[in-house]
């Protein structure tokens, strides 16, 4: 991992609030952890609006047993 870099941020109370009750339902650690992705995803949005190469993933798990689509 890059080694990290401390900074500050001024946030208004109630959006502070806000903030914290999502990223405890999204299970994030700490807040540092949310802002991280938060800014990630940010850059990720504008190299897409930008037409630039982004690498992605899709993983699928499944059940061979259990059939997709139930049959009439």
């Amino acid at each position: 991992m890059a080694e990290l870099t401390r900074t500050g941020v001024s946030i208004e109370e109630d959006l502070l609030t806000q903030f914290d009750r999502v990223i405890r339902k999204r299970g994030y650690k700490n807040r540092s952890e949310a802002i991280r992705d938060l800014i990630r995803e940010s850059l990720v949005s504008d190299a897409v609006d930008l037409n630039e190469p982004v690498v992605a993933t899709l993983s699928m798990v499944y059940d061979i047993i259990v059939p997709i689509c139930p049959t009439s």
